[in-house]
């Protein structure tokens, strides 16, 4: 496990540099030029090019990566230049980073909830009216857009019970627990609801896969209860596939909170680089981008180191 994990972060880096010269450039390349966006009206020709060349900004694309890319390596996220003139791009992402993972840790919980005990029964009585049921939800699921589903809520919550919490907004942990996991409820519902329909469906066709299996034939033979055969064999078999696509659910969940904050007004990463989007913060955008990079990177690694568990099969040397 040490080499396979040594060889997986050594193949992490040419990814993180190939990952941060496309996000660079595409950030650069975009439309919109961050200090006219500062200036506003105030659009004189000589003042917009003294300031960008005080923040580099009119240095050729490669040598302004290079720059940026030495700053990352010490630590150094850079200078917010329109979203918080003057701020570090590290406070403000540590001020929101919290507020994200909250809402994509309660979002997956909510996910895992629905999706893995509906799989399962939906396996288990498969052609009967609970499948069929399980499986129409699963596809609204998948087919509603999470800021519409989101939208919904808000109306139904906060216009027509008219509950405060259900208008959206955020309050913090230091303010009373329940206040807020009462705020969190709503976004992490419509943000969640996606990917249980994705994970339901995966679970229900690895339920039925693994069922099909001899060793399951042989059990069954052997007398062992049902019950013991559904937990203990079919149920741990069929997670392997299913770890995969809760790991790659744990990546769309921080891209997917970009909109889901929007709509409910909370305070996150996906908040910040909305913002640093329209106001062409090129520092912030690169920055967020990053962070959601390489949290997938190491979710997939923690996913690979997975499989091992659930199957003792599986050598990391490249053996089963």
């Amino acid at each position: 496990m040490i080499v396979f994990l040594s060889k997986r972060l050594l193949l992490a880096i040419p990814t993180l540099l190939v990952a941060s010269f496309l996000i660079f450039s595409l950030v650069h390349i975009a439309p919109g030029d961050p200090i006219q966006v500062m200036l506003g009206d105030f659009q004189d020709p000589e003042l917009i090019a003294r300031l960008r060349h005080e923040m580099g900004l009119d240095l050729p694309l490669l040598q302004q990566y290079f720059h940026w890319l030495g700053n990352i390596v010490r630590g150094d996220l850079g200078i917010s230049i329109t979203v918080q003139r003057g701020a570090s791009v590290t406070d403000l992402i540590l001020q929101r980073f919290a507020v994200t993972v909250e809402l994509a840790f309660f979002s997956l919980i909510i996910a895992l909830l629905i999706a893995i005990p509906t799989g399962i029964i939906s396996a288990l009585r498969q052609n009967k009216l609970s499948d069929h049921l399980s499986r129409i939800i699963a596809l609204l699921g998948v087919s509603i857009p999470n800021f519409f589903l989101g939208i919904l809520l808000i109306l139904f919550v906060g216009v027509y019970l008219r509950k405060p919490w259900g208008a959206g907004g955020y309050v913090p942990l230091s303010r009373g627990l329940l206040k807020n996991l009462a705020h969190m409820f709503l976004p992490a519902v419509a943000l969640g609801t996606a990917y249980a329909a994705i994970i339901m469906r995966m679970m229900r066709s690895a339920m039925l896969d693994a069922m099909s299996q001899d060793f399951v034939r042989t059990a069954r033979a052997m007398g062992i209860a049902p019950a013991d055969i559904v937990r203990r064999d079919i149920v741990k078999n069929a997670l392997i596939p299913v770890v995969t696509v809760i790991g790659n659910s744990i990546g769309y969940l921080l891209g997917g909170s970009i909109v889901t904050e929007t709509v409910f007004r909370l305070p996150g990463m996906g908040n910040l680089v909305i913002m640093g989007v329209f106001r062409r913060d090129f520092p912030v955008i690169q920055a967020v981008v990053l962070i959601i990079v390489v949290v997938r990177i190491a979710v997939n690694l923690i996913v690979d180191l997975t499989y091992g568990f659930l199957d003792p099969r599986i050598r990391y040397g490249g053996e089963r």
